[in-house]
């Protein structure tokens, strides 16, 4: 009997030595909690720039699609293009109804160029815009000019 009281004695000891105390624990969960909230919110900003990023490339995208699609037509018919929309994906796919990007595309006299009377020379305009967010916005301007004269 002797014996095993020693024994557990013993054993109890150890395993005291062998673990960790309560405050040890909250220590540690503190320091790591303490570590992994700036990470989190860093987390959460880059998301939104990753987001932003994303729109900014479809609507280069769209852009030249857009600006592609116009100096690609005969210039007699290129005032068929001002003042029309066009709308895209998120993904920079073209769609009949209204989606997440709206492309405007004007057409106007060259400004300050040539007189009114000459049809040497248009300016195209295309601005793409986030329907969530029309603030942001990506404008593109390309001079067309009409080499039949």
């Amino acid at each position: 009997m002797n014996t095993f009281d020693t024994r557990s004695a013993a054993s109890r000891a150890r395993r005291r030595a062998c673990g960790f105390s309560l405050i040890e624990v909250v220590i540690s969960l503190g320091i790591f909690v303490f570590a992994m909230v700036p990470i989190i919110g860093l987390t959460s900003s880059g998301m939104k720039n990753l987001r932003d990023s994303m729109d900014d490339t479809v609507r280069a995208d769209i852009v030249r699609k857009v600006a592609g699609e116009v100096m690609r037509s005969p210039y007699a018919s290129v005032m068929s293009y001002d003042q029309s929309n066009s709308y895209f994906t998120d993904e920079g796919v073209k769609t009949t109804s209204p989606d997440i990007f709206v492309a405007t595309t004007t057409i106007t006299n060259a400004p300050g160029l040539l007189s009114t009377t000459t049809d040497i020379a248009r300016l195209l305009t295309v601005t793409v815009r986030h329907f969530a967010d029309t603030n942001n916005r990506t404008v593109f301007s390309q001079l067309l000019i009409n080499t039949a004269q």
